[in-house]
């Protein structure tokens, strides 16, 4: 019996190209064929949060409280049928003419999911449909044209004759949305900051993670 494969991706940092920005642009994507696991847990969580007096719409990792965050990041480490894949761009050594997002964006999603999607990883001719979650709220008119066409042509490519459907949900309306929020945020965290905390939590779902850019000696700005 087939099924659909669902694929949720973020982006943690910002898409400042100076020394006023982070210094590493993180893309991830969340991997999985069931969508329910987890999901209980999930709506415990965010009522303990509110029984305690925080009054929380959604996760989101940025925003969270450090105790809501300890919390989510348990439930997500023993979530094991999520697959996490992440690539790390370290922005300084971005050569000029990537930094700018109708470049940007169709490099960030095929370096990302040429991963999950190889034949080695989520094999997706075993699939009926491929669905592909991004965050609307994440980006502005213009940025989110640039991640439909990327998105689009990559899959297009990619699935040859598999059924795919690209949707762009405000994060605080899907549950999936708001755990790769959390993934990336982590795996963030680990590159930005040197803070390892979050990563070992969800350290056994990240199947890879990948410095795009490691060995350049070029410095950009």
């Amino acid at each position: 019996m087939m099924s659909n494969l669902y694929v949720f991706v973020d982006i943690s940092g910002d898409y400042t190209f100076s020394s006023k920005g982070t210094k590493f642009l993180v893309c991830t994507s969340l991997m999985c064929t069931d969508i329910v696991l987890g999901i209980d847990q999930l709506c415990l969580c965010k009522h303990r949060q509110i029984d305690s007096g925080l009054d929380i719409t959604h996760f989101h990792a940025t925003e969270d409280k450090q105790v809501t965050r300890n919390e989510v990041f348990v439930i997500i480490g023993q979530l094991t049928h999520l697959r996490v894949d992440s690539i790390i761009i370290e922005k300084r050594k971005t050569y000029t003419k990537l930094q700018e997002h109708q470049n940007l964006y169709p490099f960030l999603i095929e370096k990302l999911l040429q991963y999950p999607f190889d034949y080695r990883g989520a094999n997706v001719e075993q699939y009926d449909k491929v669905f592909v979650f991004l965050d609307r709220e994440s980006c502005s008119g213009r940025e989110k044209g640039y991640i439909k066409q990327a998105v689009k042509r990559y899959l297009h490519n990619r699935l040859q004759n598999i059924p795919f459907g690209l949707c762009m949900h405000p994060s605080s309306t899907h549950n999936h949305l708001q755990l790769v929020d959390y993934c990336s945020w982590a795996i963030f965290r680990k590159w930005e900051r040197a803070d390892l905390r979050s990563y070992n939590k969800i350290r056994s779902l990240i199947k890879s993670e990948f410095p795009i850019f490691q060995d350049g000696t070029t410095i950009w700005y």
